[in-house]
């Protein structure tokens, strides 16, 4: 009689269970397929880069190519938000890394030199003499070599059809202009400062050498316009073969001296 009564007792048991575990499944199905959806919205949306679109491949290239001019991109792969690229300019081979979202260029590094890049000749006075009347209708007062930060440039003062005085600086190995600012405007209504001192010409300075020392001129150059001592360094080469350094007062046309350089050959 009690064996008659568990086993009705245990068979109510084992139902009960049953239907717990079929509503238990469901639940956890649904659980786990809003979590599912979850993530792929989170992924979808990603709500920490909300409000910031990413630069496409072309618009990240274009965008290095504006801070480097005259380069090219051979490789860009894009990684957690940054570009990595590899730029091929004149100089060399550079790993850039940009920004996918500012277009900042977060670092830059040379991979490789380009031995040719080493291999630049400074344009002479006649060529920037010649690459500057094509840029510039004003006339060439002086022209220096000097060192700037470091690197070699071109000090140019030019007159200005205005009369206007400019300094401007020229890249050595082009010619072209990097930069210039204006030394005096013109004087309006005002006339001109007679006590002023004129420098000589390149014209009249070769001549005042050669009356010293007959030969060819090979080279003159106008030193010390910012010292208030200028002076012309006149380079002529005689018959014999020797070379001789003769130094002009830029505003006197006096001969300060003359110094020989013996050819050895």
């Amino acid at each position: 009689m009690e064996e008659y009564r568990k086993e009705p007792e245990m068979k109510r048991e084992e139902h009960r269970l049953l239907n717990k575990s079929r509503f238990q499944r469901p639940v956890w199905w649904s659980l786990a397929a809003l979590v599912l959806l979850l993530i792929l919205a989170v992924s979808w949306w990603k709500p920490w880069q909300s409000g910031r679109t990413m630069l496409t491949a072309e618009a990240a290239e274009q965008s290095v190519l504006t801070q480097y001019p005259g380069g090219e991109i051979v490789n860009s792969t894009l990684k957690d938000g940054t570009y990595l690229m590899q730029l091929r300019t004149e100089t060399g081979l550079y790993d850039v890394q940009l920004d996918a979202v500012t277009s900042t260029v977060n670092s830059i590094k040379r991979l490789e030199s380009n031995p040719q890049a080493e291999e630049k000749t400074l344009w002479s006075r006649e060529q920037i003499k010649t690459e500057l009347q094509k840029q510039t209708d004003g006339k060439l007062d002086s022209l220096e070599l000097v060192e700037q930060q470091g690197s070699p440039v071109y000090n140019a003062i030019l007159i200005m059809k205005d009369n206007s005085r400019e300094q401007w600086t020229v890249d050595p190995y082009n010619g072209q202009k990097q930069s210039s600012k204006v030394l005096d405007a013109p004087a309006v209504n005002e006339p001109a400062q007679e006590n002023k001192p004129q420098f000589l010409s390149e014209k009249q300075a070769e001549q005042k050498a050669l009356a010293r020392v007959p030969g060819e001129v090979d080279d003159i150059e106008l030193r010390g316009t910012n010292s208030g001592n200028p002076y012309y360094l006149v380079e002529i080469d005689l018959v014999d073969g020797r070379e001789a350094i003769v130094q002009v007062n830029a505003i006197s046309g006096a001969i300060r001296s003359v110094t020989w350089d013996e050819d050895e050959d």
